[in-house]
């Protein structure tokens, strides 16, 4: 294959990956376009070539997969809009090399077998996505396995969480490649015993439920940036979403109000939060609204507070970097200030946290960001029964940054075999059964109310007991074994 015609079939592979996502969800490009990548490789003709290769489909991947990045810079930033899309393309610039790297290193591993393409091509391809959701602060956007929430392959989801499915599409991927490369059946045979595995493990149900259920109330107030950072407009945003709970008084146990709903320090609107607290425990109801702390040493924190009959809070701990908080602060708050883009000063609050309970159903609460790291989730499990995620994805407008979160979230339920209430200001607003099927949800855009009921689920999966380590030791044990494959394929005779 020619060079300039490898590049362009490069690109369109990266451009084409993003639609195995939310909203669109064709999961089986998850696995075609691994395969076309690995052609492009195999067909390369030196490292550096296969280095190229993979950073124009990282470049182009990641360039439609997470362009919304820009709508935050540009609308609610002020920064220039050429400034948005550059600092947007730095990002993409940055995360293209992780295939690009992928590419150059199967080039390590010239063993003449199969086994090559079975095994190196997917391991490499989960320890570098897991490298990228940890370095940093980690960024797992689009990680493979997320796009097979609805595919049969979502039931090994409990048993090897989304790495261990990124690996898999990858493998099946490649059975796919050996099937054209050499003509054979088998290949396509193992390919069909895998998505009959995984109809069969999709019929299982992971743990029971734990009566009674719990009537809910997620307020969706689509309350808009410009307004609800606004001090003048503090009173009026407390009172909408007042005015959206107050005809659901005595008919729901929780009442959930989306991240930042009240948007100030606890200790500005004390005396509407102690007249809440006091008309909720009249109805018997509990109430979770996302808020800003502070503590004794003056620490602002991004927080949930729950009110009514029964009382707790939580600190986010994973925060988002230059959103929340500002790393190598020394060193770019002098630029930042330059472009005059704005960054918070928020703490991350401690990773140990007492438990959530609404009449005696323990809950794990996450705010926006952190749903999306299955080993923060997996802390509180098994004790939880229920997870709750709120968020403001209004952030980055109506574009499929609101689809792909609330599919991570759905991952999680998966993985852990938990219900969920997802909560976001401007949507996508939904209720999730235990195995990651979204019962109800709220179009994007309103300022709506969705009642529903909820059923606490307690029990394991094995992916609650060994998390993604299975994943992790398997790939680095088949490129040791690949590695001393290859030495010994290339000792003289």
């Amino acid at each position: 294959m020619k060079k300039w015609y490898s590049l362009i079939f490069a690109a369109f592979l990266g451009a084409l990956l993003p639609l195995a996502f939310a909203p669109l969800g064709l999961s089986f490009l998850a696995i075609l376009v691994p395969a076309g990548l690995i052609f492009v490789w195999e067909h390369s003709r030196s490292t550096r070539e296969a280095l190229l290769m993979g950073f124009v489909f990282g470049l182009f991947f990641f360039a439609t997969g997470v362009y919304w990045i820009y709508y935050s810079i540009y609308t609610y930033g002020h920064s220039p809009l050429w400034l948005a899309y550059f600092l947007m393309l730095l990002l993409c610039l940055v995360l293209a090399w992780f295939p690009a790297v992928l590419g150059a290193l199967s080039r390590l591993f010239p063993a003449p077998s199969s086994f090559r393409y079975l095994f190196i091509y997917p391991s490499l391809w989960v320890l570098l996505e897991g490298i990228r959701a940890i370095i940093g602060t980690g960024f797992p956007w689009l990680s493979l396995g997320y796009s097979q929430n609805n595919s049969f392959l979502s039931g090994f989801a409990p048993l090897i969480g989304v790495y261990g499915l990124s690996w898999l599409c990858v493998f099946l991927g490649t059975l796919l490649y050996i099937a054209y490369r050499q003509r054979r059946f088998l290949p396509l045979f193992i390919f069909l015993v895998i998505y009959a595995l995984g109809f069969g493990l999709k019929q299982i149900q992971w743990g029971k439920n734990n009566p009674p259920a719990l009537s809910v109330l997620l307020v969706q107030g689509n309350v808009t940036q410009e307004v609800k950072w606004d001090p003048t407009q503090l009173s009026n945003t407390i009172e909408h979403y007042l005015n959206m709970t107050e005809p659901y008084l005595g008919n729901a146990d929780l009442v959930i109000w989306p991240e930042a709903a009240i948007p100030t320090l606890v200790d500005y609107v004390k005396p509407t939060l102690n007249h809440m607290n006091a008309v909720l425990k009249q109805y018997h109801m509990n109430l979770l609204t996302g808020i800003v702390d502070e503590d004794a040493q003056r620490k602002a924190y991004n927080a949930l507070i729950l009110l009514g009959d029964n009382q707790g809070q939580y600190y986010k701990r994973h925060l988002v970097p230059f959103g929340e908080y500002l790393p190598l602060e020394n060193w770019l708050a002098p630029l930042l200030e330059y472009w005059q883009l704005p960054n918070s000063d928020l703490s991350p609050g401690p990773m140990k946290t007492e438990d959530l309970k609404i009449n005696g159903i323990v809950m794990a609460p996450f705010i926006c960001y952190e749903i999306i790291f299955p080993g923060l989730v997996r802390q509180s499990l098994p004790k939880a029964e229920v997870l709750i995620t709120i968020s403001d994805d209004a952030w980055f407008g109506d574009s499929s940054a609101l689809n792909q979160h609330l599919q991570m979230a759905q991952m999680r339920s998966l993985e852990m075999a938990r219900p969920q209430l997802f909560v976001s200001n401007s949507g996508i607003t939904a209720l999730i059964d235990f195995q990651g099927k979204i019962e109800q949800q709220l179009p994007i855009d309103i300022a709506q109310v969705l009642p529903g009921v909820i059923m606490p689920h307690r029990g394991w999966t094995p992916f609650m007991y060994y998390g993604s380590w299975p994943v992790w030791i398997l790939s680095t044990l088949c490129l040791l074994f690949s590695a001393y494959q290859t030495k010994v394929y290339h000792q003289p005779n």
